[in-house]
């Protein structure tokens, strides 16, 4: 991967840490489910301003749609943007930002990486798995930040 590469994705990273930040910010006032209604109103004059950009990819891709492609889309989007986001605000709502990306994005990785190997048949390194595991342990330090759970009783260690 190159710099560019990697600075893009550190600037999605930034973006995608002010997500969660934004969203409890708009809880304290809106519903959940309004709140999705508002973005998605929002996300859509924009993607239909963006598309004229892209008319002749899109009138080719429209073409090669076929029943498979638009049920595949169908079920992607229910859950991974409308259930997960719906989840998101749920429990953003009552819990601290930062816990809760954590535990969402923190752990995507491994979801990921599980999800590949079993149905994919992509290739797992020992450095890319040491990696996957701690991303997780960060996640539980991040997570056990503030809590009344004590790693420290967990592990036996007074």
């Amino acid at each position: 991967m190159n710099l560019e590469y990697i600075l893009i994705s550190l600037f999605i990273g930034l973006l995608w840490g002010i997500s969660p930040i934004m969203q409890k910010h708009f809880l304290k006032k809106f519903d959940n489910f309004s709140l999705m209604l508002f973005f998605s109103y929002v996300y859509i004059v924009i993607i239909t301003i963006a598309s004229a950009f892209y008319q002749k990819n899109i009138i080719r891709d429209l073409r090669a749609l076929n029943r498979q492609d638009l049920f595949l889309i169908i079920i992607y989007v229910f859950f991974t943007m409308f259930l997960t986001n719906y989840l998101i605000l749920h429990v953003l709502k009552t819990h601290d930002s930062h816990i809760v990306t954590a535990l969402v994005e923190g752990t995507a990785p491994f979801f990921t990486l599980l999800i590949v190997y079993l149905f994919f048949d992509e290739k797992i390194t020992t450095i890319g798995a040491l990696g996957v595991l701690l991303i997780i342990l960060g996640i539980f330090c991040i997570a056990a930040n503030g809590c009344s759970f004590k790693m420290e009783e967990f592990l036996g260690i007074h």
